[in-house]
């Protein structure tokens, strides 16, 4: 089965096209924890479907406060109220949390502490990072460093990667995962994509970061993890492997990186 490792979804129907087009796998990811127990209870109702219908996906989340929403929440979301959260078997990943310097060039301080938090809290728990990151990665690098100081070492990926070569190089020593989206099949994609060809296969995912970012041939279109077949059969002619081979590893590599998720 394929994973989509990052999509946005709220009504059954995307999910279960999913499904039934091979993605048996769905995180649903949070952006903000006043959605965390809409998406806890889609994430159990599927359960209680895959039991009747194996094509029915299994679902997962995470919880955590995307930068956008960072400078709103900061006096209202701290280290303990995410860790707590964290606790539900069907939280996996701490997230989407980070920094986005395009959109909150304006709020990047409050954006820093808010992702140190998520930072802690993934210390705390053991749990990836699941890091959104735009035009931010000095910053983004130096509270990842201080986070390793401080807990000996952290787990995550960088979802939606977008950035160079420098800085996948500079997440790869830290041991970091990272996610090719359906800007890989962009012709404006191809300095991404590079960057996927030469990175270890055992920590590349995949995903459709849907509602957004359809691939080729959808592109401009609704995104939906059912699409995330176009990005793995992007990342498997760049690789120069088969749709069956990349299906594989970046199955394997999504339950390695999401201990917590049972296969």
């Amino acid at each position: 089965m394929f994973v989509d490792s990052h999509c946005h979804i709220e009504d059954d129907e995307t999910a279960l096209r999913a499904g039934s087009a091979g993605v048996g796998g769905l995180l649903n990811a949070g952006k903000d924890l006043d959605e965390a127990q809409a998406q806890l209870l889609m994430c159990v109702r599927f359960d209680d479907l895959h039991r009747q219908n194996p094509l029915a996906p299994k679902m997962w989340t995470s919880v955590g406060v995307h930068p956008d929403s960072a400078p709103e929440k900061l006096n209202k979301i701290q280290v303990e109220d995410i860790v707590k959260a964290a606790q539900h078997p069907k939280v996996i990943a701490i997230g989407e949390c980070g920094l986005d310097y395009h959109y909150g060039a304006e709020v990047k301080k409050e954006q820093q502490e808010m992702f140190a938090r998520h930072v802690e809290a993934s210390g705390m728990t053991g749990l990836p990072l699941m890091i959104h990151q735009r035009e931010a990665e000095e910053d983004l690098l130096r509270i990842l460093y201080d986070g390793v100081k401080k807990y000996g070492q952290l787990c995550g990926v960088i979802h939606c990667f977008t950035s160079n070569q420098q800085f996948a190089d500079a997440v790869r020593e830290l041991g970091f995962y990272i996610s090719a989206s359906g800007i890989v099949t962009f012709k404006s994609g191809a300095d991404v994509a590079a960057v996927f060809q030469n990175y270890p296969i055992d920590k590349i995912l995949i995903e459709t970061d849907s509602p957004y970012l359809a691939p080729v041939p959808y592109r401009g279109k609704t995104n939906e993890p059912a699409f995330v077949l176009k990005t793995a059969e992007k990342i498997a002619q760049i690789r120069g492997l088969t749709i069956q081979e990349i299906e594989r590893i970046t199955t394997d590599n999504f339950f390695n990186l999401y201990s917590k998720a049972q296969r």
